[in-house]
């Protein structure tokens, strides 16, 4: 079992590894590594009952037999043939969550964009997701559609790591020459963290202006001034190292109430975004306050509120259309639970799981060797997996990239309905049902860093 003190060790170091950057400019509070973590696969702490031989065996053969080889992750590669297993096992689902380990995994990243472009032009999905800011997205899509260079407007808003990155480059030129088109593929956001500068550079003057459009005077609403200059603050410099008081913070969240209560009359879509962005608003100045960083209760809350976005983006803003989801393995994992009971983690995924049920479609990507890396940081290499990890034993087949549907498993596959090691929870090799967590894995042999683009 993944144990808590471990977990919450990690997050504490990636929070320090955040915090630093955000001092040096470079990344907002919470663009942190998920539970991906810990770079180091600790084998000691789960004991070692090896499979017998002849077991180990016919589960490499199964895997070799039962998993869909996939023969491209050039983006440009639009003989899609190789994905029909996938596409097949996504069926009906409106909401395809796309994980990853690390975000720093320029494989993974290549793999999904390819898989994007497939569910845009073979299986009607038309708005894609990430992990990334409400509002500073919805920027980002704004600027894109009025004809800005999408590579600039992408690192307004989105997460740097995925904005900055070579191999994440093609699909926002893909969604810019389709921006203008009968059926684009649009992009938004559903996290409620502060991701680029758009917030900082229009949040509060796009808001001023929606209210006074709808005759609601910002001159009535007590300390509105005083609101907008701590709130700028925020938005500015979107880290916990700012000097805002708990004071201020109480006067965010009475302003943003009292601002929702006004617009609580107002029809149309700008009104209902104007009510989710401030709601989701209010959420990340609560983080920004907490008192201690790293912890579950952080890290429950923003999930809470992502999947609130999410749920808010597939039923109200785009009730009738398929959404793909970009994010961490561990959000788009359900039943948390099984790792750890006493870990109280409750993920955007299991919540999105309980909401939407089987239209919503979650797989993980995992990877076996290689090396991670950040953008503008030093690789470094993926530890040696566990042998008798689903890794470990999908490396002995001849597969260097596919896919394995765990919402219908093949004939012969009931062990991987059993606990089993792996790494699709993260970087921390956990024992777990993997089927009772994803609905899919990706496998992708070697893991090579993002570069920057």
């Amino acid at each position: 079992m993944l144990s808590r003190r471990l977990f919450l060790s990690s997050i504490a170091g990636l929070v320090a590894t955040g915090a630093s950057a955000v001092a040096a400019g470079a990344t907002p509070l919470m663009g942190l590594d998920p539970l991906g973590f810990k770079l180091s696969r600790d084998l000691t702490a789960l004991g070692d009952d090896p499979l017998a031989p002849a077991v180990r065996a016919r589960r490499i053969d199964w895997l070799q037999q039962n998993t869909a080889e996939v023969d491209s992750l050039d983006f440009d590669d639009d003989e899609f043939a190789d994905l029909e297993a996938f596409g097949k096992a996504v069926g009906d689902a409106r909401i395809v969550m796309l994980g990853e380990q690390t975000h720093g995994d320029g494989t993974t990243f290549r793999a999904k964009a390819r898989l994007i472009r497939y569910l845009h032009e073979e299986k009607g999905f038309d708005v894609l997701a990430f992990e990334s800011g409400l509002y500073d997205m919805r920027k980002v899509w704004e600027r894109i559609r009025a004809g800005e260079d999408a590579r600039r407007a992408a690192r307004s808003g989105m997460f740097w790591m995925w904005s900055r990155s070579r191999q994440v480059q093609p699909l926002i030129d893909y969604v810019a020459k389709r921006a203008d088109r009968r059926r684009p593929l649009q992009l938004t956001g559903f996290d409620c963290q502060i991701t680029g500068r758009a917030s900082g550079d229009h949040l509060m003057y796009d808001l001023t202006q929606f209210l006074s459009g709808h005759g609601i005077d910002t001159s009535s609403i007590t300390e509105w001034p005083r609101f907008r200059s701590v709130l700028n603050r925020v938005l500015a410099n979107h880290s916990r190292s700012s000097k805002v008081s708990m004071e201020e913070r109480d006067l965010l969240h009475a302003t943003i109430d009292a601002v929702r209560g006004r617009m609580g009359g107002i029809d149309g879509a700008d009104a209902a975004f104007w009510r989710q962005m401030l709601k989701s608003l209010r959420v990340q100045v609560q983080l920004f306050f907490q008192v201690e960083e790293g912890t579950i209760a952080d890290s429950n809350l923003r999930d809470e509120a992502m999947a609130d976005n999410l749920t808010w983006l597939a039923r109200e803003a785009y009730p009738q259309r398929k959404v793909i989801v970009w994010a961490a393995n561990l959000h788009v994992m359900r039943n948390s639970q099984l790792l750890d009971a006493d870990l109280g983690l409750i993920t955007m995924g299991h919540r999105i799981a309980q909401a939407f049920g089987e239209e919503a479609y979650a797989v993980a990507f995992t990877s076996h060797e290689g090396q991670r890396g950040w953008v503008g940081r030093e690789p470094t290499p993926v530890a040696p997996a566990h042998p008798d990890s689903l890794e470990e034993l999908w490396a002995a087949t001849r597969h260097d990239e596919a896919f394995l549907d765990l919402r219908h498993i093949p004939a012969s596959g009931d062990w991987l309905r059993e606990s089993m090691k792996g790494y699709p929870a993260g970087e921390q090799l956990t024992p777990a049902d993997w089927s009772e967590m994803f609905d899919a894995v990706m496998f992708l042999r070697k893991m090579r860093p993002a570069t920057s683009a």
